[in-house]
């Protein structure tokens, strides 16, 4: 099977993210030259870049992938969950200075498990560091916004978003055709602002070099890719 573009492609350093603030990018190039960060929200539309960001302070932190635990709340977001892995992952030394948890969609966890996390987020503060990605910043308790630097991750503008997607096809060997660029405005029509979902309908909809136009399904957003 071949790797997912959204992978493939996913920024892993400063300079290959789009930021759409300069004082966003400032904030993290200073993280990254103090070799520090404080507990982050992260917050905004879905396939704006929250995770990607996360996942490149990790790595130009150069943070031991052991020191690293990355949740997905839509799956995991009660109680149960935050004290037997999370707890369990941040209570042990880390290899680094301290142990990182990422968890995304952090406005799926539930109120109870939310007021568990603050309490673990001052305990540990010596060793741990949360970073919380969420799409609605009002879904989640105060104590819990008031404990960490909050940003919010704004949509690429439209011609950001299309030379971003632009580069992309033309690594995969998709040449611009007038009609390729017709056809790709159809695409970014679909999924606009949501990097993630369009990356990921152009890659169903490639082969052998070539674009497909999308069908009534990709283009109301019912694909199930």
């Amino acid at each position: 099977m071949r790797e997912l573009w959204t992978e493939v492609y996913r920024p892993k350093t400063v300079d290959e993210y789009v930021f759409t603030n300069t004082s966003t990018r400032e904030q993290v190039e200073d993280w990254i030259k103090q070799k520090s960060i404080p507990h982050l929200l992260l917050y905004g539309p879905a396939g704006t870049g929250k995770t990607t960001l996360a996942k490149v302070l990790i790595n130009q932190l150069e943070i031991d992938n052991f020191d690293v635990l990355h949740v997905n709340a839509s799956r995991d977001n009660g109680v149960d969950f935050l004290k037997s892995k999370i707890e369990g992952f941040v209570s042990t030394m880390p290899f680094g200075e301290f142990r990182y948890v990422i968890i995304d969609e952090f406005d799926g966890f539930t109120h109870d498990a939310q007021a568990g996390l603050r309490s673990m987020m001052e305990e540990y503060s010596n060793i741990a560091r949360f970073i919380l990605t969420a799409n609605y910043a009002h879904k989640i308790i105060p104590a819990i916004k008031s404990r960490c630097q909050t940003f919010e991750i704004q949509s690429l503008d439209r011609a950001q978003y299309m030379e971003r997607i632009a580069k992309i096809l033309m690594q995969e060997g998709i040449d611009l055709t007038e009609e390729n660029l017709e056809i790709l405005d159809d695409y970014v029509s679909a999924a606009y602002p949501d990097l993630r979902k369009c990356i990921n309908l152009l890659q169903q909809n490639c082969t052998n070099n070539t674009l497909k136009r999308p069908d009534n399904s990709t283009a109301t957003g019912t694909s199930t890719y």
